[in-house]
This record gives C-alpha cells, sequence and structure tokens, in this order.
C-alpha cells in the first residue's frame, strides 16, 4: 500500500467550485435538459461555462 503524495487529492477533485444564484424557472428548466442529456448539473454546468469561455475567444474578448 502506497502513500499519497502532498499533491494527490485522495479522490477530491482539483476543479473549483462555482455557486450561483439561478432564477427558479430557469434553474427548472436547466435541470430538464440535464436529465434529458443524462448530465448532472454540475456537468452541465461546466459544459455551459465552455462554451460561453470558447465563444468569448473566438470573439476576441479573451
Amino acid at each position: 500500500m502506497s502513500i499519497a503524495s502532498t499533491n494527490e487529492t485522495l479522490g477530491k477533485t482539483k476543479l473549483r467550485k462555482v455557486g450561483a444564484y439561478i432564477d427558479h424557472d430557469l434553474y427548472a428548466d436547466f435541470e430538464k435538459l440535464a436529465k434529458v442529456e443524462m448530465r448532472s448539473i454540475s456537468s452541465m454546468t461546466q459544459v455551459a461555462i465552455k462554451e460561453i469561455v470558447d465563444k468569448a475567444k473566438a470573439d476576441g474578448k479573451l
């Protein structure tokens, strides 16, 4: 059995945690879409943010 190095997270993610206040109806639709696409809310949020950032880069904003 090996001992984890200080760089390992012992099963925890290295992803950043994001919190937001979202309109109830918008969240309900987002949740439905996540179920249709068989993704978690977290995964859907990451996809949505990536699409926004990619578009901003393509538009020369970043």
